[in-house]
């Protein structure tokens, strides 16, 4: 028996948990406005009763590999993975991460805050069509 289905947290969105199996790779399916605390929903064609709701800095990569305009990301595809030392305040609570974008010609790298005053680079692959 594959236990995999029996560790999905019961939630509308995607999570780190979700990815304690590994990376996967997600086609775009629609891109909507969410709420103050959370203001993009991206939908997906692998989880379409879910949505990634990307970190104000995975927010940042995509728009600095595909541009402003969401509507422009439909059809694409990214791979997330669970990265488990990113922080919410002083706790590691682990997170979401890109680590590939279709759509984009080469390695993208990009400087992220990672605390007040503290940026380090952020590489993200192309992936492959």
């Amino acid at each position: 028996m594959d236990m995999t289905n029996t560790i999905v947290p019961d939630s509308s969105q995607i999570n780190a948990e979700d990815l304690l199996t590994g990376p996967r790779t997600f086609t775009i399916t629609g891109v909507s406005a969410g709420n103050a605390e959370q203001p993009v929903n991206i939908a997906l064609a692998e989880v379409p009763d879910r949505v990634y709701r990307p970190s104000k800095s995975m927010r940042r990569v995509l728009v600095a590999a595909w541009g402003a305009d969401s509507s422009a990301y439909i059809g694409r595809r990214m791979t997330l993975y669970r990265e488990p030392t990113i922080r919410f305040g002083k706790d590691e609570v682990g997170g979401l991460r890109l680590s590939h974008l279709s759509n984009i010609p080469g390695p993208l790298k990009i400087a992220l805050t990672v605390s007040r005053g503290k940026r380090d680079p952020f590489v993200v692959q192309p992936l492959p069509d």
